[in-house]
């Protein structure tokens, strides 16, 4: 598909801030003309009051002298005012000038603007005791110098606005492209695989420095989710391959010698059927994991549950097949928790599967208790074994982690308790963990109070 050519970021800047002021300067030039028109209107219409009211006393008066006066009044108006008189219908006085040519006749016509030959006039049609018509007719001179001389004002102007907002909007569109030239140039950089690089903040606290900010956020998350991920393949890589080798080993040995043996290939049987039943755990710990990444809960559509009877099943199937486990329980029968019981048991076999596996007492104690602490439904799993040293503790929840030897030998590949955190996520609650070595292990699991 091709693009089409846009304008670079300075010049389309460069446009949008010169209409901005040409139109601004524009709208504040009408505003003004406005303004000042309707003033110079006011002004003028008291000047031909003042007009009206001198030729009605001369007309009023009558007689000779009166007439004189009035002749003489006429004669003596400035070049931009004219007056016409009417005596039933019937011009009798007139200022000489063809300027009447464009005037008609029209009774009580008061203030009423007329543009002549391009130039504003206010015009007064009145009469006098009904008998005489004036016609007042003057030229608005201070609006008429002030379009004149404004008009250059106004082009001056918008030629001046036109070369200060091009040399602005360049300076200023310069420094935003450099800008975003730094984020292009750290991105560019980031695609050649140097994925610990980050955009330099210039501590401005301006939209530039918050969207690197979040960038940079972002590159953290998508860094650490990338080496968890490349250390997530090696650790899986690591610990397939030892069951593989063991496979490939007892394989290659009956395929040369060992099948004679009876004993040997009874042997080997079994070690490649307990290496097969491992690896069918992890992957399916692995699967458990994938789908808990991928899964996401609604909690609008999640039902409150009562835990204490699932809570009680798991225990039973645990006595079951351990009797010598002792299982102290505590658990409000009133309590309704806002989880799935797949969930719920998956957590419980995981913690509990811990709390057994990595015991190391002759007499393995588990206490169990469902409790309300503040805005939080919690589930306690304490247990007396070997405990967890503190440096690990936090993370004991990563995938594939191995707190110490006794976990690497025990048939452990670290994945349970990050399916446990990935669940309890899921449901916006956390996993805490208390431990001393060599004397307990307690995991609480808390959820949000839905009562």
């Amino acid at each position: 598909m091709k693009l089409k050519k846009k304008l670079s970021v300075s010049k389309e800047f460069s446009l949008v801030s010169l209409a901005i002021i040409v139109a601004i300067l524009t709208i504040y030039t009408i505003i003004q003309v406005i303004s000042f028109t309707a003033f110079s209107i006011e002004h003028q219409c008291e000047l031909i009051d003042k007009t009206y009211n001198q030729l009605r006393y001369m007309i009023t008066r009558e007689g000779e002298e009166s007439y004189k006066d009035l002749t003489n009044f006429i004669s003596n108006l400035t070049e931009d005012e004219y007056v016409r008189v009417y005596k039933n219908g019937k011009s009798i006085f007139q200022t000489n000038s063809d300027i009447w040519d464009k005037i008609s006749v029209k009774n009580n016509i008061k203030y009423k603007l007329k543009i002549i030959e391009y130039r504003p006039y206010i015009l007064l049609d009145k009469d006098i005791n009904n008998t005489y018509q004036v016609q007042i007719l003057q030229k608005i001179d201070i609006l008429t110098d002030f379009l004149e001389n404004y008009i250059f004002i106004f082009i001056g102007a918008i030629i001046l606005s036109i070369v200060l907002s091009i040399f602005g909007s360049l300076y200023l569109s310069k420094r935003f492209v450099n800008r975003l030239k730094v984020l292009t140039n750290t991105m560019k950089n980031i695609k050649e695989n140097n994925i610990d690089l980050r955009v330099p903040l210039l501590n401005t606290n301006d939209e530039f420095d918050k969207m690197n900010i979040l960038f940079n956020s972002m590159m953290d998350e998508i860094e650490d989710a990338f080496n968890n991920q490349s250390q997530f393949v090696s650790d899986a890589s690591h610990e397939l391959r030892t069951p593989l080798t063991v496979l490939q080993g007892h394989l290659k040995m009956l395929n040369r010698w060992g099948k004679e043996d009876k004993d040997v290939l009874n042997n080997s049987i079994n070690v490649c059927l307990d290496e097969v039943n491992r690896m069918i755990k992890m992957v399916n710990d692995l699967l458990s994991l994938s789908r808990a990444d991928k899964e996401i809960i609604d909690l609008n559509k999640v039902e409150l549950i009562y835990p204490k009877d699932i809570i009680l099943d798991t225990i039973d199937n645990y006595k079951f097949l351990n009797e010598s486990i002792d299982f102290k329980v505590d658990i409000d029968s009133n309590i309704k928790i806002k989880i799935t019981k797949e969930h719920l048991k998956q957590l419980l076999l995981i913690i509990i599967d811990n709390a057994i596996k990595y015991n190391n007492k002759d007499n393995i104690r588990i206490e169990l208790s469902v409790y309300i602490e503040n805005e939080n439904m919690c589930i306690s799993i304490k247990d007396n074994g070997m405990g967890i040293d503190k440096k690990h503790i936090k993370k004991v929840t990563e995938r594939f982690y191995k707190a110490d030897e006794a976990r690497v030998k025990n048939n452990s590949f670290g994945l349970g308790l990050s399916i446990a955190k990935r669940i309890i996520l899921m449901y916006k609650g956390e996993i805490k963990i208390y431990s001393e070595v060599n004397k307990y292990t307690n995991i609480i699991l808390k959820l949000k109070n839905s009562h």
